[in-house]
């Protein structure tokens, strides 16, 4: 069977002009980190740079790796290729892998983004955005089909996110729930403006500390599902978006995470 390969510097445009990383205020490198050969063949997508998705990389025999939190890589840290981030480093080219990192830009996307996924999966549908990051959005507002009491969204939620849904599900809101705002990984501080726009309820990755005050105040439902539950959906889609338009087979790799 022939492989198909594609040059790397054209999947690394098709993937800046799939997710626009220009529309985004960042803290992190949104596009090629690493470079460690001219072609890419097979590709693997997941959450969070570590040492075990690389591994897991090099054995499906994966010459892209795209992630989402390119850890090492973050604007507040050195950024050097030693230490552990360098043996990450050097396992990528030594395997001819190459590294692309999307943050807000897998978050905020329309058709392929952690919180589009999370929307589909409880069967809810986007009718705005909001949570501004440059020019760009990346939370949606989603509305349910039919309302739902307070017991049917904590159900419906926790049978795609399971004990972190359960853990973290705090009820204040109305005893009929039309719309939800969300916003994956370390979204609450959108929350605020998600009750300025008349939500009922909000989801997200994790809990600030004044988020369940805010929530009980003013009377909407909240509930905290996990920051890598929450965003294993954008690179999931942008998987199965660059099997489907690139041809390059393409798998994500779910290395699991308790937070």
């Amino acid at each position: 069977m022939t492989i198909k390969n594609i040059d790397l510097q054209q999947i690394d445009l098709w993937l800046k002009s799939l997710l626009k990383p220009e529309l985004y205020k960042d803290y992190c490198p949104n596009g090629l980190i690493v470079e460690s050969g001219r072609r890419v063949s097979r590709v693997v997508t997941g959450v969070s740079l570590s040492l075990e998705l690389i591994n897991a990389a090099i054995d499906q025999k994966a010459d892209g790796l795209i992630v989402h939190h390119p850890h090492g890589f973050w604007a507040n840290q050195p950024r050097l290729p030693i230490g552990t981030l360098g043996k990450k480093v050097r396992l990528l080219q030594q395997h001819g892998i190459s590294l692309w990192g999307f943050h807000l830009p897998l978050d905020g996307h329309p058709e392929v983004g952690n919180n589009v996924g999370i929307a589909r999966a409880i069967g809810a549908e986007p009718y705005d955005t909001f949570l501004r990051e440059g020019q760009a959005d990346i939370g949606l507002l989603c509305k349910f089909h039919k309302h739902l009491e307070p017991i049917e969204l904590r159900d419906r939620i926790s049978q795609v996110f399971g004990s972190h849904a359960t853990h973290h599900t705090l009820m204040f809101g109305p005893l009929e729930t039309e719309t939800i705002a969300i916003c994956s990984g370390g979204g609450a501080g959108g929350i605020e403006e998600a009750i300025q726009k008349g939500v009922h309820a909000y989801l997200s990755g994790e809990l600030k500390e004044q988020s369940p005050i805010i929530a009980k105040e003013e009377g909407i439902h909240l509930i905290a599902c996990g920051h890598h539950a929450t965003e294993i959906f954008g690179p999931k889609l942008l998987a199965e978006r660059i099997t489907k338009d690139l041809g390059i087979p393409t798998e994500f790799v779910n290395i699991p995470n308790p937070v």
